[in-house]
């Protein structure tokens, strides 16, 4: 994978020596990496490493600077194919979030601080996940911003066990060398360590203090110097300015002092110290209480007191076995929590886990067209075997996916009912944005669901260019030529690179469904060692055009039972009237289950059918789902267009001039499509396919 890194520049501090560490591993490990920053000390150890940097004022938290660098990095992000934008601030937050949105790419951040709670500082909470180096920081983050737990990763920042080797000190010093090893900044206490200093120099005790890391003169090095000197010590404090040897420059010191007075979100000076064999003294606060246990690994004192903090120096000074305790137990634990590799490779599981796109496919129609939408829920599964996929069904066609093995979630909406409003509809968007999903991939294609998905700030929007398809960000052109609903979905999504080789329509009877299936038969009397052929003479209300006149069912019927078939009707609560003027008045083996089943319980009957025979209607959908050999009888619809992919099975169409003509009344009152279809030539496809 290919990751790209930004933060506001490479000068020495903690945040910038984690991303040239980061890089390091990542590189060991076969990974790319591109930096983008402003520049400093340590452009040139990245480019010993391997890594691409590009210098770009991210910095400045000017509007103007801002959106002059985003079509930039866009460009960055094209040229090197970036996987990943990763951004470490909140400047290069902005830029990098609206940079990978425009590009379509995975947006994390680490959150570095302790953050105001101001609307700048939000978007360090706007990445798919986002990782704080301690679990202070990650309550702090869920306390003032809402943050997820399940959006967060607390991932400790590493120390190079080879690099920081355990050296640990043998003299007995006569000056006691403390150091702070930090950027020069006022809430790292560099004041509070002078005061320390003056404490114990009054007392009589030999001590210095080593500052390294000061990048540039500034006002408050020259604040600090004024200090020293009122504090009479200045001829105590070694100011030694930006040094690339850390580990050196540990090495030179008797113990590390972190008197940090803002609470810290790690304390990497910690741990470094810690790794090479140097006690640490470190402010009671933030995420230093977590890396240092009192008396074991270090001690802990209040921010802010000078007193203390010189108390704890002489206890240092004066304790040898409190040394060596802190010393030895604080390696060990570097060595089992903080170890660089360790730290890598969470970040590395991190990267993959967001790499994995989080699918949302829509599908609201009516029942048969959820059916027909299986063979592209397989497929979708097929392509994202690790994805969890979340399915959008109207209320009325959950039953039918209800148990559907390529789906993670199914989110049950009513969009003509309880969610008709425009309040329910930005709840329903709120709902999916919050879910985070990356790619939507819509079946559906009207206003409301490429609104919805708009709304939702879906990374990649799939779906057909129709009127409201500029809300799309991966359009597709709608063919040119019709297209049955399966061949049309399959249109879109080879076009996006998922192929759907089964059309296949599937369905997934429980248990529950099987026995009542079975219950019912015993119920109406059906001789389950006697073949049955199941009849649907209904259909939809609105399309009466399609069904064969009912004396040509009767004489249907009569042909099956002569022939020794039972025969068993269909229907939903609707058709019951009809069903029951094919059942009324016959002999034994006509049985009638008109509104007697659901969809699934259909299914389950079906498959104990010899065959079947219906309209172009949901039975027909059904009828292939339960791989039951199936005769369809088509009239004002197109058979090529609308024919299931069947096991065993055929279509029936009559060439007429009027038709296809998608008419739910036929204004020829002829109804000549569906009356030149001839009994025998139903009953002849029919015992074919059966004997097959």
């Amino acid at each position: 994978m290919h990751i790209l890194q930004m933060l506001p520049s490479l000068s020495l501090g903690g945040v910038e020596r984690g991303t040239v560490d980061l890089t390091r591993g990542l590189i060991a490990k076969g990974h790319k990496v591109t930096v983008i920053s402003s520049g400093g000390s340590l452009v040139e150890v990245l480019d010993r490493l391997g890594a691409k940097h590009y210098t770009l004022p991210i910095h400045k938290k000017s509007l103007g600077s801002i959106l002059r660098c985003i079509p930039k990095v866009m460009q960055i992000i094209e040229d090197q194919n970036i996987d990943i934008v990763h951004a470490r601030s909140r400047v290069p937050g902005w830029i990098g979030w609206r940079a990978a949105k425009k590009t379509q790419r995975v947006f994390l951040t680490t959150a570095h601080g302790y953050y105001s709670k101001s609307w700048g500082s939000n978007v360090m909470l706007w990445g798919k996940r986002v990782i704080a180096p301690s679990e202070g920081l990650a309550q702090y983050l869920m306390e003032h911003f809402g943050a997820k737990r399940s959006h967060l990763r607390v991932i400790p920042r590493g120390v190079d066990l080879q690099e920081f080797a355990f050296t640990p000190s043998n003299r007995t010093p006569k000056v006691w060398r403390f150091g702070m090893v930090s950027r020069l900044t006022r809430i790292k206490g560099h004041d509070v360590a002078l005061k320390a200093c003056a404490v114990l120099k009054q007392q009589g005790h030999p001590v210095e203090l080593q500052i390294v890391g000061d990048p540039v003169e500034s006002a408050l090095k020259d604040s600090l110097k004024a200090l020293s000197k009122k504090l009479g010590i200045e001829d105590s404090v070694r100011w030694k300015g930006v040094q690339q040897d850390i580990p050196h420059q540990i090495g030179q010191l008797d113990a590390v002092l972190v008197p940090s007075t803002y609470p810290e979100s790690f304390g990497r000076g910690v741990i470094e110290a810690q790794a090479i064999g140097r006690p640490v003294i470190a402010s009671k606060s933030g995420a230093l209480e977590q890396l240092i246990d009192p008396e074991r690994t270090g001690l802990l004192v209040p921010p802010g007191d000078a007193d203390a903090l010189a108390k704890a120096m002489l206890r240092m000074m004066q304790d040898k076995e409190l040394r060596k305790t802190c010393i030895r137990e604080g390696r060990q634990q570097v060595e089992a929590e903080w170890s660089l590799e360790t730290m890598v490779e969470r970040n590395l599981e991190v990267y993959r886990e967001v790499l994995v796109p989080k699918v949302l496919i829509w599908k609201i129609g009516a029942l048969g067209d959820v059916v027909l939408a299986t063979p592209s829920l397989r497929a979708i599964r097929k392509q994202f075997p690790d994805s969890e996929i979340s399915l959008v069904v109207g209320r009325q066609a959950y039953p039918a996916v209800a148990r559907c093995p390529y789906v993670n979630h199914m989110i049950v909406v009513d969009p003509k009912g309880k969610d008709k409003s425009l309040k329910q509809k930005w709840k329903l968007a709120k709902r999916l944005k919050g879910e985070g999903f990356d790619i939507s991939i819509d079946f559906q294609n009207n206003r409301l669901t490429h609104g919805l998905t708009f709304l939702a700030d879906v990374r990649t929007r799939i779906g057909f260019k129709r009127k409201w398809g500029k809300l799309l960000n991966k359009p597709v052109r709608l063919p040119k030529e019709a297209l049955s609903p399966v061949d049309h979905q399959a249109y879109l999504l080879n076009a996006v690179g998922i192929p759907l080789k089964s059309k296949k329509l599937e369905l997934w009877p429980s248990e529950i469904e099987e026995e009542r299936a079975e219950a019912l038969l015993q119920r109406l009397g059906v001789d389950l060692d006697k073949p049955m052929v199941g009849l649907h003479p209904g259909g939809s209300a609105r399309w009466k055009t399609k069904r064969w006149p009912l004396e040509r069912w009767r004489a249907l019927r009569d042909r099956l039972v002569g022939d020794g078939y039972q025969v068993i009707v269909f229907g939903g609560e609707e058709e019951v009237e009809l069903a029951k003027s094919l059942c009324t008045s016959v002999g034994p083996d006509v049985f009638d289950a008109a509104g007697q089943t659901n969809l699934l319980e259909l299914v389950c009957v079906m498959q104990r059918c010899a065959g079947i025979v219906c309209h172009d209607s949901l039975s027909l959908h059904a009828a292939a789902s339960a791989r039951t050999p199936v005769v369809a009888l088509f009239g004002p619809t197109q058979a090529e267009r609308h024919m299931p992919k069947v096991r065993q099975g055929a279509a029936i169409q009559k060439k007429v001039f009027c038709g296809p003509c998608y008419r739910s009344r036929c204004w020829t009152l002829s109804h000549a499509c569906m009356q030149r279809i001839e009994v025998d030539e139903v009953m002849k496809s029919l015992e074919k396919w059966i004997s097959a």
